[in-house]
């Protein structure tokens, strides 16, 4: 079954990646400017995921995983 994924996804209501992480790597973490953040925004966010659609049928089966998380881990990987 697709189903689209959801552009601001929200994280647990306990926990943060921030909270792991002491002053100066939070800093970096959260910089607009980072690797990671770039990445998300020029190359996973601009996923379109309804071309993948026609590759689930329709109410049989789980959910999907995003398709923007798995093509951006496969381009990491290979990259």
């Amino acid at each position: 079954m697709f189903k689209k994924s959801d552009i601001h996804t929200q994280l647990d209501l306990f926990s943060s990646p921030t909270e792991y992480f002491r002053d100066s790597k939070r800093k970096k973490f959260l910089k607009e400017d980072s690797w990671h953040n770039q990445f998300r925004k020029q190359v996973v966010m601009r996923v379109d995921e309804s071309i993948f659609s026609v590759l689930y049928t329709e109410g049989n089966g789980a959910p999907n995983a995003s398709i923007r998380v798995l093509i951006g881990m496969m381009i990491l990987k290979e990259g």
